[in-house]
């Protein structure tokens, strides 16, 4: 009996361990499965937010950095002085002083691309990298500056002549010295800048080659012109109010857009713009990013910039982008009194001036049916609300400045009219303003001219320019 009783002591020890045993492993179990859980929700959020391991743009390591902290970085080295060496010649410039710039969107697509790539593939990618560094090459686009600034660095190479001149960016006038006859690599010269992205140690020689001295047949050259022209698509940086927004036209796109043509004697190519084609499709364009432009004028100076940019192809420059500032500002700069308005009848735009400072930049419609006058008027009076005999209409918040001995009447500035027709309210379309379409007076958006006239006193100048 003793015996079976020290036997059942030692099975129930045996059994009391084994279960201490096992909730210590279930205890170990659990920690570790919410352990694993915190570091793949970890691992979730860093696939979304920060860029992949061993990410390298000009030998520096942009891994594990936020979207926020590369972009400031970028933004950094993109006005960062660097050393160009052309021909024993050293030259401190940046990006935007030759006509190089960055699309910050751009670049920030090409350092995330492996984060989106789908579900497993992005888990695949994150692995990679850990062992494997990723050169990103940043896009630049090379606008007509650029090659501008190429073909004085030619012309000095091939005629064997000292060129002084004025760097119009810094203002600084410029001793270039040729030592051969040379011409710049153009395309090695685009790849090199984009390699060296980052990297301000050491100069970037520029790459030269003989000047060649070759003639082809007039047929030959004119059909090689023209396929350089349409070969390949065209960026147009957009400035409109202090930000640059980007367009692209395909080959098709810039073919539709322009009218070739061949000298019958010199045969020669020539270009012209399709202004019916291309003004409504860029108006279009432009209109998603904002209505504050004239679509006539920016047709215009945009037309004339592709169609340079062609002709700069044509030259064997291959030219992938331009920069078209569409938005000329005011023509005075607060001098004409201490506070005054000023109406630019070109660029369909009213500003207004404070101190010496631009307050605000208002789109406006002017005279269409009779010409708003220019020159240098005031306010002459003010009324919450305007009544014109001639067009029976109401003119919210009108303001005048001027008044016609030829219509005895007042011209001024007002909202957007109204009229009533069977009790019904009929307001003038609001996609009036930008272009001329009032009878002589400066009509402002709903909104803008109530500001307007807050701003405004009886006595305040007014100048018109045309």
């Amino acid at each position: 009996m003793k015996k079976h009783a020290v036997k059942f002591v030692h099975h129930a020890k045996h059994i009391a361990h084994h279960l201490r045993n096992h909730r210590a492993i279930t205890r170990r179990n659990v920690l570790l499965f919410f352990v694993g859980l915190n570091i793949f929700f970890l691992f979730v959020i860093m696939m979304n937010t920060m860029s992949f391991p061993n990410t390298m743009v000009g030998g520096v390591n942009l891994g594990l950095k936020t979207k926020t902290y590369i972009r400031n970085y970028l933004a950094g080295v993109y006005g960062t002085p660097f050393k160009l060496t052309i021909n024993s010649h050293t030259y401190d410039l940046n990006y935007e002083h030759i006509g190089v710039y960055m699309n910050p969107d751009g670049a920030i697509n090409e350092i995330f691309a492996p984060n989106t790539k789908p579900f497993p593939e992005n888990v695949g990618a994150f692995v990679a990298s850990v062992f494997q560094k990723r050169p990103v090459k940043i896009p630049l686009s090379f606008s007509q500056e650029f090659y501008e600034y190429v073909t004085k660095i030619n012309i000095a190479g091939s005629n064997h002549n000292d060129i002084v001149y004025v760097n119009q960016e810094n203002k600084q006038v410029t001793l270039f010295t040729p030592e051969q006859r040379y011409r710049i690599n153009t395309s090695l010269f685009q790849t090199e800048l984009t390699k060296r992205f980052g990297r301000h140690e050491d100069a970037l020689l520029v790459p030269l080659v003989e000047v060649p001295n070759t003639l082809e047949k007039d047929v030959e050259a004119a059909n090689t012109k023209l396929l350089a022209a349409y070969k390949d698509p065209l960026t147009v940086i957009v400035g409109i109010n202090s930000a640059n927004r980007f367009l692209t036209l395909s080959p098709d796109d810039l073919r539709r857009y322009t009218v070739a043509s061949i000298s019958a004697n010199s045969h020669d190519v020539q270009l012209n713009v399709n202004s019916k084609a291309f003004a409504p499709d860029l108006s279009r364009a432009l209109a998603v990013y904002t209505a504050s432009f004239n679509p006539t004028l920016a047709s215009e100076k945009i037309g004339d910039e592709m169609k340079n940019a062609l002709l700069t192809r044509m030259t064997g420059s291959p030219m992938d982008s331009i920069k078209v500032g569409i938005d000329n500002g005011p023509n005075t700069d607060g001098e004409i009194a201490t506070k005054y308005i000023e109406i630019d009848i070109s660029q369909q735009k009213l500003f207004t001036f404070n101190q010496g400072k631009l307050v605000k930049t208002y789109r406006v419609s002017t005279g269409k049916d009779y010409p708003t006058p220019v020159g240098r008027f005031a306010i002459l009076n003010k009324a919450g609300l305007g009544y014109s005999s001639i067009y029976n209409v109401w003119m919210p918040y009108w303001m005048a400045f001027s008044f016609s001995d030829v219509l005895h009447a007042y011209f001024g500035i007002h909202e957007l009219p109204y009229y009533y027709t069977g009790g019904t309210k009929i307001q003038r379309p609001r996609d009036f303003i930008g272009a001329p379409n009032t009878g002589g007076c400066v009509a402002l958006d709903i909104g803008d001219a109530k500001e307007v006239y807050q701003f405004s006193d009886i006595g305040t100048p007014v100048v018109i320019y045309q």
